[in-house]
């Protein structure tokens, strides 16, 4: 440390020099007059000097009343070794770093064996300056860490409740709080079993040895419970779905963490639910259907007794009950497959197929003449529920038809020309589904069933705008799962003509593109203008081709 000192200052230079910390001498004059090797490699920079320097210029925050000799005043604390403290040094190039300072006065009589330029007095200030530079980075990031871990806790809506080994609680979060009824100081350090989990649903005790938490605790499974009951403060069953997890540190356990959901606004959805499918199926469609019968025997008319416009009006009124039914039978079965009352019946099935479904129910939905339909559906083979897609394409085409159960479309709104267009294509592995119509889509009727359904099947369905076309359009998009994607059927035999048809074609509906087969070509008319001619006026507007796939959206 000093310049050719004796065999024993030699030694203690090397020990002082082998030191994890800078260790630097200050005499009465708070001039550093020694270091040794760790602090000129920590605050010495190249060009300048170590030693030599004022302390206050490497410690500015220092305490100047700590530095021996006369700089000291009278009364000032004389003692020894001072407690750690934290403060920011300064290189001799000026930088500066976070530091944690140790001081102790010395003896300094015997610090060197012969004269030295930097020593005037007996007595010196010894200072062990420990850089924190990266203890000051790890510390930051333990705290934020540990605020971004608080803020979690305090915004989850789950309950969260941490216990130790015995199974006393450790850590409450608001949500927890609120769902017991507990303040969480009330819960701290706690028996948390004979505080909430103390008895079953029927009242009968539940002992702690059969409780989830007691075997997480014991063997370091995890256990999720449906439907599990938590007694609040007052006294009153909560039900819950309840998570019990480990904790360990390293390999050992420490504790465990119970988190849990209140099912209450769950179990009175469920409740409302039930009413709704009450309401609709016992209470509204049995009358409905019973009125739609009467209606129709009456408009039957077997004995030629009602005028024309009397048994116009009959058949109009046994209609509108007729799409009513069919919209509470379509509400019906979207709300049990919703509740998993019922599911999907997937299989391979031709696109084309269930598109000439869906035009069909969506005419049992709007009723008959009150939209055209301009269809491209190749021959495309997904594993879907056929009668569910069926019944989404029917709402979907309600929907941007404009027409509500009563048959009637809104003032103001929509353009002259009634047509929807329905056009299916592959994009790779899914098959693509486009609505088009004169209307703006979004009822709050026809849209969450389609969508529940799309999901169902793990697909998506899209609002689309088409530049310079009006109304809505949608697109939805269902994976071909099992399914060949695109195929080419075998040519049907050639029919034998029939006689010229002889029907008002004014307002019929157009279904091409339905494929063969009783199933499939059910619905087929002519329509007041071709489809591809249709199409191409769409694909040349959007600035595609004339291909029907390539008029999608």
């Amino acid at each position: 440390m000093s310049s050719r000192p004796s065999r024993g200052a030699a030694r203690l230079a090397a020990i002082l020099d082998a030191l994890p910390d800078a260790l630097l001498l200050v005499n009465a004059n708070g001039t550093v007059v020694n270091a040794n090797s760790i602090a000129l490699d920590v605050m010495e920079s190249p060009g300048t000097g170590l030693v030599g320097r004022g302390v206050l210029d490497l410690l500015p925050q220092f305490d100047f009343k700590l530095i021996p000799g006369s700089m000291r005043r009278p009364g000032d604390d004389d003692g020894g070794r001072r407690e750690p403290t934290r403060m920011i040094a300064r290189r001799t190039d000026g930088s500066e770093f976070p530091v944690e300072v140790t001081s102790a006065n010395l003896d300094g009589r015997d610090a060197y064996r012969e004269p030295h330029p930097g020593y005037t007095g007996d007595e010196l200030l010894m200072l062990v300056v420990r850089d924190l530079s990266g203890t000051v980075d790890t510390e930051a990031e333990l705290a934020r860490s540990q605020r971004q871990t608080e803020m979690i806790l305090r915004a989850a809506a789950e309950g969260v409740v941490g216990t130790d080994t015995e199974g006393r609680v450790v850590l409450v979060n608001p949500a927890a709080a609120q769902i017991l009824g507990y303040r969480a100081t009330d819960l701290g350090n706690r028996e948390l079993h004979g505080l909430i989990q103390h008895s079953r649903a029927d009242g009968s005790p539940f002992p702690f040895e059969e409780s989830p938490l007691a075997d997480t605790l014991r063997s370091g499974r995890k256990h999720r419970v449906r439907g599990q009951v938590l007694w609040n403060k007052a006294g009153q069953p909560v039900s819950v779905d309840l998570t019990t997890s480990p904790v360990r540190d390293g390999d050992q356990l420490v504790g465990a963490v119970m988190t849990f959901t209140d099912r209450r606004p769950y179990d009175a959805l469920a409740a409302r639910h039930a009413q709704l499918v009450a309401v609709l199926g016992d209470a509204l469609r049995g009358p409905l259907d019973e009125l739609r019968g009467e209606l129709a025997t009456l408009a039957a008319d077997d004995g030629g007794q009602l005028w024309p416009e009397a048994n116009q009006l009959l058949h109009h009124l046994a209609a509108g009950y007729s799409r009513m039914t069919t919209l509470v039978d379509n509400v019906l079965g979207f709300q049990r497959l919703d509740a998993g009352a019922e599911k999907l019946k997937k299989k391979n099935v031709l696109i084309d197929g269930v598109v000439a479904a869906g035009v069909d129910g969506a005419v049992e939905l709007i009723g008959p003449g009150r939209a055209q339909f301009a269809v491209h559906a190749p021959t495309i083979e997904a594993e879907v529920d056929a009668d569910r897609i069926a019944t989404a394409l029917a709402h979907l085409i309600a929907d941007v038809a404009g027409v509500d159960a009563t048959g009637k479309t809104p003032q103001g709104s929509g353009y002259m020309d009634s047509t929807v267009v329905v056009a299916a294509a592959q994009r790779g592995d899914v098959v693509r589904i486009e609505v088009r119509g004169p209307y703006d889509g979004g009822n709050p009727v026809h849209e969450p069933i389609v969508r529940g359904i799309v999901t169902a099947h793990g697909g998506v369905l899209q609002t689309v705008e088409v530049p310079g076309a009006p109304g809505g359009a949608y697109v939805l998009e269902l994976p071909l799962g099992a399914g060949a994607g695109t195929v080419t059927l075998p040519e049907p035999p050639p029919e034998a003509p029939k006689a010229p048809e002889t029907e008002n074609t004014e307002n019929t509906e157009a279904v091409t593109g339905a494929g063969d087969g009783a199933e499939r070509g059910s619905g087929r008319r002519r329509a007041r203008r071709g489809v591809d001619a249709f199409l191409e006026d769409e694909a040349a507007a959007a600035g595609n081709g004339a291909d029907g796939g390539d008029a999608l959206a």
